[in-house]
């Protein structure tokens, strides 16, 4: 199913004129997933010139409404992964359980402004995690974001 990495109530300030959380903030959401997992593998603040990852590309599917004070959640998964390239999957859930959005993402990684091969020890975090969920099934109409496969994938067999 993914880490859990990401938990929070939905602001007043977060509405839209109907009363539901507006779309950008689902951005939002996944943006401080993913961030959440770069933290985990070592990029933060006091390091992000020398190991950053950068969003390439991001699909985002609304499934139901998100309204205020909702308690939400995010499952993050790594899909594929090479030297340079994540591809992230977010699934956002209310208290209840109900999945309310998805956000797919393709990152690279940047050092100095260009996309370098990630640090070794970067690249072990990402291979630890994608290795504990790399049996889980892939989720349904994964695949809009990556153009090219990567070196490690869910969607070719490996």
């Amino acid at each position: 199913m993914g880490l859990e990495l990401w938990r929070r109530s939905v602001p007043d300030e977060w509405l839209d004129y109907n009363g539901h959380m507006t779309e950008h903030r689902y951005l939002q959401v996944f943006g401080e997933s993913s961030d959440a997992l770069f933290q985990r593998i070592g990029v933060d603040l006091a390091n992000a010139a020398e190991r950053a990852f950068y969003t390439l590309e991001t699909r985002i599917s609304h499934l139901a409404e998100c309204r205020v004070r909702a308690s939400l959640w995010t499952a993050t998964e790594i899909l594929a992964y090479d030297e340079k390239r994540l591809h992230l999957y977010h699934r956002l859930f209310g208290s209840d359980g109900k999945l309310l959005a998805i956000g797919e993402h393709l990152a690279v990684h940047v050092r100095h402004g260009c996309v370098t091969p990630a640090a070794h020890e970067m690249q072990n975090g990402i291979a630890g995690i994608y290795a504990a969920m790399a049996n889980e099934p892939l989720p349904e109409g994964v695949g809009s974001v990556l153009k090219r496969p990567l070196a490690v994938s869910r969607h070719r067999g490996s």
